[in-house]
């Protein structure tokens, strides 16, 4: 099937949700622009199909999509067992375009021990494979590296892998019943550099601007915020407890140039980064994480909502109980998520003003920062369309349309990964 270019899409292609919060001469437009769109797409189908970079990997349900940078995982059912076996699936990247779409093959495949979700699939260096995987019913979990071409297993080691460095990995367990640790281990080897037991609620790092890992910052269930150096594991600062502090949760994270601590749902404090000198304190209704948001801090509500905080004095710029994340922050506007209505929207960040309302899209899960976000939305008997949308208050740019694609979708390395509505996963490449 050809593609034909849609162009800018400034209104929804399908029709709006009952809850819209505007109605009246715009409905016109939008119903205009979805015949149009289906105009389109049912033309396109007697044209000669075009070639593009595009693959199928067959995986039952209940499988996991990993893409890397030259090859795509999946975690999968055995076939034929009944007890809950799994096993992890290589296979090559495509990087020709052909008509229809290629059906992948692995190269190889490994057992997962029985019992073990995996959580994270990492190339690192020298040809390597991290898969990060842990038990929930007895809180163990380890990670395994493999070689990338054989899938032949190198080391095994107790814990996630949190952080991976080109020679260096962190990792921490996570167990209810035993002792924690942080430990941080030669990647090549896997030999025990430094270790700590982990008395912690979280554990975050602030890398310089060159990406170098700076520290790890700690917050522990008794109360205290450490710095600890990443090259030996000691602590370089230390903040006690609060004399006031009656609870053991607390989460510390690194915003720029600052640690913000949300103690007990209630309060936040923000720490200098480099001492952890307090710069101010104080109390929200039920804050759950606070994260940069450009030059403000944002900080979630567990009941949904959000409050936008002045980084020098802790002063709330503004707040919502409509919105339910900020995904990504521009010159002046961030992009937005409505907390009820899954709909995207340009705020302009000073105020939570709204710049521009782009409708409801299914956001397309990313590994790394990027600065526009990709989106779909369903076309029926079609696909996904595939769009891609910024913090300017432009409206979406539609890239493609991803035949038979169903949904989770993921990228990640210059590829879009969805569950087709058949079975399986498409894999395509992203248009430049």
């Amino acid at each position: 099937m050809t593609l034909i270019d849609l162009g800018e899409l400034t209104e929804p292609t399908d029709p709006p949700p009952a809850q819209r919060r505007r109605s009246g001469p715009g409905g016109r437009r939008v119903a205009v622009v979805l015949v149009a769109l289906v105009a389109l797409l049912t033309l396109a189908g007697g044209a000669p199909p075009a070639r593009r970079i595009h693959a199928v990997v067959p995986a039952a349900l209940g499988s996991d999509l990993f893409i890397a940078a030259d090859q795509i995982f999946t975690v999968s059912p055995m076939p034929g067992v009944t007890d809950g076996s799994q096993e992890l699936l290589a296979y090559p990247r495509p990087d020709r375009p052909t008509v229809a779409p290629q059906r992948l093959t692995p190269l190889w495949r490994v057992p997962v021990p029985l019992g073990n979700r995996v959580y994270r699939v990492q190339p690192v260096a020298d040809a390597g494979l991290l898969v990060a995987m842990g038990r929930q019913d007895t809180g163990t979990s380890q990670t395994v590296r493999l070689d990338t071409y054989t899938g032949a297993e190198r080391w095994r080691v107790p814990g996630i892998a949190i952080l991976e460095m080109p020679d260096r990995a962190l990792l921490r367990t996570f167990s209810d019943s035993e002792p924690n640790v942080l430990r941080m281990i030669d990647l090549a080897t896997a030999d025990e550099l430094w270790s700590i037991t982990l008395s912690a609620a979280s554990v975050d790092h602030w890398q310089r601007e060159d990406g170098t890992l700076d520290s790890i910052v700690l917050a522990t269930v008794d109360g205290e915020v450490q710095l600890i150096d990443p090259m030996t594991g000691t602590v370089r600062h230390r903040l006690p407890p609060p004399a006031d502090h009656s609870s053991s949760y607390q989460q510390a994270y690194v915003a720029g140039d600052l640690v913000t601590v949300v103690r007990n749902s209630r309060t936040i404090a923000a720490l200098t980064v480099d001492d952890l000198a307090e710069r101010w304190q104080v109390t929200v209704p039920t804050a759950t994480y606070v994260t940069g948001c450009g030059p403000l801090l944002c900080a979630g509500l567990a009941g949904g909502g959000l409050q936008v905080l002045d980084p020098a004095t802790g002063e709330v710029r503004w707040s919502s109980e409509e919105i339910l994340d900020i995904v990504l922050v521009g010159d002046g506007n961030a992009l937005a998520v409505a907390r009820n209505t899954n709909e995207i929207v340009t705020l302009a960040l000073s105020t939570g003003a709204t710049v521009t309302e782009h409708g409801s899209w299914n956001m397309v899960a990313r590994y790394e920062y990027a600065p526009q976000v990709l989106m779909v939305r369903a076309v029926a008997e079609e696909g996904l369309v595939l769009a891609r949308l910024g913090p300017t208050g432009a409206p979406a740019r539609r890239l493609d349309v991803l035949p038979g694609a169903g949904g989770d979708c993921q990228t990640r390395y210059d590829l879009v990964g969805c569950r087709l509505s058949n079975g399986g996963y498409g894999i395509w490449q992203l248009p430049d």
